[in-house]
């Protein structure tokens, strides 16, 4: 697989993951990009690096595509930190009202990170791969 391919298929996979649920509240799953029907900065920041990253691949400029995925990548580990930390929450609750409120408390759902994940980390990969290629020795 050359690094334009794989480039292009991790942007994708990004704004594929950005559509997948990244925290169930109550039962529903919420995306990064439109939780509560509109959009948020996040999930604007990580579209554009994807989009970003997609354009250059195909315009062959794979190996800048690097600058984007390595941003994609940063933005949504400092992301997940965040809703992690915000969830985390707790205090001193009794056991019994624990469980009554462990169903409908907020948690991450791990098919929408999993999904940004491999995708910035692939679009990360196609970019060095591009960066790899390009620094071949002149005959």
């Amino acid at each position: 697989m050359n690094a334009k391919t794989l480039t292009l298929a991790g942007a994708v996979v990004l704004i594929i993951g950005l559509f997948l649920p990244a925290v169930n509240v109550m039962g529903m799953g919420l995306s990064l990009l439109m939780p509560g029907g509109s959009i948020t900065v996040s999930g604007l920041i990580l579209l554009a690096c994807a989009v970003l990253a997609g354009l250059l691949a195909l315009v062959n400029q794979t190996k800048w595509a690097v600058i984007p995925g390595l941003g994609a990548v940063g933005w949504l580990v400092f992301q997940f930190l965040e809703a992690q930390k915000g969830l985390s929450g707790g205090g001193d609750i009794p056991p019994e009202a624990a469980e009554a409120l462990a169903a409908l408390a907020p948690s991450l759902n791990y098919i929408g990170w999993g999904a940004m994940g491999v995708g910035a980390v692939v679009m990360l990969l196609g970019g060095a791969m591009g960066w790899k290629s390009s620094s071949a020795p002149a005959a």
